[in-house]
């Protein structure tokens, strides 16, 4: 079966995204997975929601079939090399049916991302017409 794991961050869904749920059919807009730092194991992510960049020549346009969502939650510690910065040191895995489920904390964890796997998709190069990110 063709099937792949898109990560979806928090901050992409709250700026511009639109609900999404298990079963749902959907058409986003991806890029390829580069130098995701996430604290815990998961499966392997294979795309990334990208609805800010304007560079369409790095964006494909996913099509396909809600299977899954994960939500992920991320504990973050002071960076070593920048005290202004947080980054991750531990999470945990939920699963839920909706994006429209409320992401409280949990364990002293924050909401992250989510992930959601895809069924029967489809993938190729976006036209500069569909990038509408300026």
């Amino acid at each position: 079966m063709n099937n792949c794991v898109v990560l979806y961050e928090d901050w992409q869904f709250e700026c511009c995204g639109e609900n999404f749920e298990v079963g749902n059919n959907i058409k986003w807009l991806v890029t390829n997975v580069e130098n995701i730092n996430i604290p815990i194991k998961t499966d392997k992510i294979d795309y990334y929601y990208e609805a800010h960049s304007s560079d369409y020549k790095k964006i494909f346009v996913l099509e396909g079939t809600i299977k899954q969502i994960k939500v992920l939650y991320e504990k973050y510690k002071t960076s070593d090399n920048n005290p202004r910065l947080l980054i991750p040191f531990d999470g945990a895995l939920y699963d839920v049916f909706s994006c429209k489920e409320k992401m409280n904390e949990k364990n002293d964890m924050k909401f992250s991302s989510y992930l959601v796997y895809i069924e029967n998709y489809s993938i190729r190069p976006s036209l500069e017409s569909e990038v509408t990110f300026k």
